[in-house]
């Protein structure tokens, strides 16, 4: 049998290598730029965020406050039990104040540091279990309000610190992803 030999004149069938190369390579990117992106804030463990529709990310993420079923947690430390807190009258949470305070310090004197601004409003995002009462929420919301003082019961001169009063919430996106 003779073998058919194809001549270089001839028109040749769409090579597919190329297209392959191609679909290869923006896939790569695509990839990479997913995973550059990424979650700013991980979901605390035991914790059910409630659904919302919003499509606005957190532009820095700089302390957290977490309030599950069993405790207060701020930036990682767990700081009073969250039945403590449900059970108490005065809307300041002593103990939450107190590591609020050391944060807020921290980050006023790392501003000066940077030769920024100091005295601006400090930024905490709240991570809420949606089953915990509304009771709990509002107590270590007013106490982030009022975190630059150093306890609850202050009556000093008036040399405080803003307290935190840029709160965003986490929240479940209604397609899965975390805001």
């Amino acid at each position: 049998m003779a073998r058919k030999s194809r001549k270089y004149g001839e028109d040749v069938p769409f090579s597919i290598t190329s297209m392959m190369d191609m679909m290869t390579i923006i896939l790569v990117f695509m990839i990479k730029n997913l995973d550059a992106e990424g979650q700013l804030l991980t979901q605390a463990e035991n914790l059910v965020l409630p659904i919302s529709v919003s499509k606005k990310q957190p532009t820095e993420v700089s302390l957290t406050v977490v309030i599950d079923r069993e405790f207060v947690v701020v930036d990682g430390k767990k700081v009073v039990a969250t039945e403590e807190v449900l059970k108490q009258d005065d809307l300041c949470v002593a103990p939450v104040l107190a590591e609020l305070h050391e944060h807020r310090k921290n980050e006023r004197d790392a501003a000066l540091a940077a030769n920024q601004p100091g005295d601006g409003a400090g930024t905490v995002v709240v991570q809420i279990d949606k089953n915990i009462p509304y009771d709990a929420m509002y107590k270590v919301m007013a106490t982030c309000g009022i975190a630059g003082v150093p306890t609850c019961d202050y009556t000093g001169p008036d040399t405080r610190l803003n307290g935190y009063t840029n709160v965003s919430f986490a929240v479940m996106q209604k397609n899965g992803g975390e805001s």
